[in-house]
């Protein structure tokens, strides 16, 4: 690969073999690189490859405009994420929460703070996610000597979600979380007094909840033909299937969508475990 720009001390823009151009992300890369000469990659994190030539500009401007402490702060910040969660998102996702931290620091300036108004069901439903947010907050605080919200940690859970899905897209994230947060009262209040949040098959039905939603919006659903076990399952928990049954309907009267019998047993067994 080929240094094309200098962006700031962690950014660089390059080409590789293929004359396609790309953001490179490592600490301290400007002090290692010279522009027109073979990229040196002992430091590299990552490598971007952006979809168009208008991206690659856009992302050009901004590395270039943003003030050098912030990119320092967001570099950091992100290189968290990084660690935390290596393989498990997208690489897109660290562009996109640059970008979102730059805008939310710019914000903080001009003290204006946008409500997150999912942000109860965040910490409860993506914890892992939300403590990551607000070491990644917590970062930027101390290097900055600035406040970012605890609403901006839930802004950055929901990127980071967002990222770990096959095909990332934030509107769709918002839409399982607030799904999420109504298919659990939808359980704790047919069985009130009966569910334990804090219990391990609550935790585990909360992770089988995310990706049902997942596999529901990405018209991904689970299929199958035993019917055997359908009918067992039934008359083993008619309590836990007539919850799932309440489940599919919301489902349906959401996105006019019909869940799949497979989905069906699987709900009815998750339920059944948290009722016992």
């Amino acid at each position: 690969m080929r240094v094309l720009k200098i962006l700031n001390n962690n950014y660089l823009l390059v080409e590789d073999e293929n004359g396609r151009e790309q953001i490179v992300m490592g600490k301290g890369l400007r002090f290692c690189n010279e522009a027109g000469k073979t990229l040196k990659g002992e430091n590299i994190q990552k490598i971007f490859l952006l979809k168009d030539k208008k991206a690659v500009r856009d992302w050009e401007q901004m590395l270039e405009n943003v003030p050098e402490s912030y990119a320092e702060a967001i570099h950091l910040a992100i290189s968290l994420a990084d660690e935390a969660m290596p393989g498990a998102i997208s690489e897109q996702v660290f562009i996109t929460l640059f970008d979102h931290l730059v805008f939310a620091l710019e914000r903080l300036e001009k003290h204006v703070i946008l409500q997150n108004r999912l942000l109860w069901e965040v910490r409860q439903f993506y914890p892992k996610e939300f403590s990551l947010g607000m070491k990644m907050i917590d970062s930027i605080n101390k290097k900055l000597g600035v406040h970012l919200p605890e609403e901006e940690a839930g802004n950055i859970a929901f990127h980071l979600v967002n990222a770990q899905t096959e095909n990332p897209d934030m509107e769709r994230t918002m839409l399982a979380v607030r799904m999420l947060k109504d298919i659990s009262n939808i359980v704790c209040f047919t069985f009130p007094g009966k569910i334990k949040t804090s219990s391990i098959h609550y935790s585990r039905f909360v992770t089988h909840i995310q990706f049902f939603l997942q596999r529901v919006l990405e018209h991904k659903m689970l299929s199958g033909n035993d019917l055997a076990i359908f009918e067992q399952i039934i008359v083993q928990s008619p309590e836990g299937y007539s919850c799932a049954n309440k489940i599919g309907n919301y489902i349906k009267g959401s996105l006019e969508v019909d869940i799949s019998r497979e989905e069906l047993l699987y709900l009815t067994i998750h339920i059944s475990r948290i009722i016992l």
